[in-house]
């Protein structure tokens, strides 16, 4: 069995969604878990492929992204959460449906362990469910469960036409950040900002710094660890190219790379200090360009 094999399923959290506007945003409310219930998810997309003929062959395929079939098996759900799932209102601990009902979307989020311990999260981003499906069955000598389904259609958001995010802890480029704030809000953009240099000490063009200065970059955002090595973040001096032995060191909250040098700095030099495009923030976006602040020591 390969150790990614998905082998659970937990987690079930509904986001209602509040607004969807073409080109414009969309908007969740608070993330309502339904916990310990969960016992199977089905997904099943309806998504077309159709070929393309010529010359007796077939030359191409044509690929259509479709709606989404949901389907979700659980041990109950409370009349609350039916009313929630349903959009209505509840009384005195009654749920009467009615023909004025306004069914609302839901963001729909699971995840699913694997066995080698990872999760893979799942996001449907704008669902709308069918009233929930029950069976009742007499009880006979053995006790057996009865348990709910909620059948639901997801189709795509107006404000950017997607459907679903899908997140695995496998992944070369996933963080931390995406499985712990999963299910705390409706949906989760993928980070794709560069990272920027906020500030550096010394600043740009500084002159009479001290020769035993340090030089240390502030970033907009966390930078990946294995990054911040010898080849993105140097020291050398400006009219003889001679690069300055050091040591780098970051913070704890990552956002700040500190160059110590070996030894201390020429008097009346100028250097010029060098962070590459190859630094990455943890998401993997890279600097935009190369960065080089020149300063002088006293």
């Amino acid at each position: 069995m390969a150790s990614n094999s998905r082998i659970g399923v937990e987690n079930l959290t509904l986001a209602k969604m509040l607004t969807d506007i073409v080109g414009g945003a969309t908007t969740y409310d608070t993330p309502v878990a339904i916990t310990k219930k969960l016992m199977k998810v089905g997904v099943k997309n309806k998504g077309s492929m159709e070929p393309q003929y010529a010359d007796d062959s077939t030359v191409d395929l044509y690929t259509e992204p479709g709606d989404i079939d949901l389907s979700i098996d659980l041990t109950d759900l409370t009349v609350d959460e039916q009313a929630l799932i349903m959009g209505q209102t509840m009384a005195a601990g009654v749920r009467t449906p009615a023909p004025s009902d306004v069914r609302p979307y839901f963001c729909v989020s699971w995840k699913s362990k694997k066995r080698n311990g990872n999760y893979k999260y799942y996001k449907i981003l704008k669902v709308m469910f069918s009233e929930p499906d029950e069976e009742f069955e007499t009880k006979e000598d053995k006790a057996k469960p009865q348990t709910d389904k909620i059948s639901g259609l997801g189709i795509q958001r107006l404000s950017d036409g997607l459907r679903k995010r899908i997140a695995d802890a496998d992944s070369t480029t996933y963080i931390a950040g995406t499985g712990s704030s999963w299910f705390t809000t409706g949906d989760i953009s993928p980070d794709t900002t560069p990272p920027t240099i906020a500030s550096t000490l010394p600043a740009a063009n500084a002159t009479d710094v001290a020769v035993t200065a340090t030089f240390a970059w502030t970033f907009s955002e966390a930078i990946l660890a294995t990054t911040v090595i010898a080849g993105n973040f140097f020291v050398f001096e400006d009219v003889a190219g001679t690069l300055i032995a050091g040591a780098l060191s970051q913070n704890a909250a990552g956002t700040v790379v500190t160059f110590t040098p070996t030894s201390n700095l020429t008097a009346a030099t100028v250097y010029r200090a060098v962070a590459t495009g190859d630094i990455s923030d943890l998401s993997g976006n890279k600097l935009a360009s190369t960065d080089v602040r020149k300063f002088t020591t006293a």
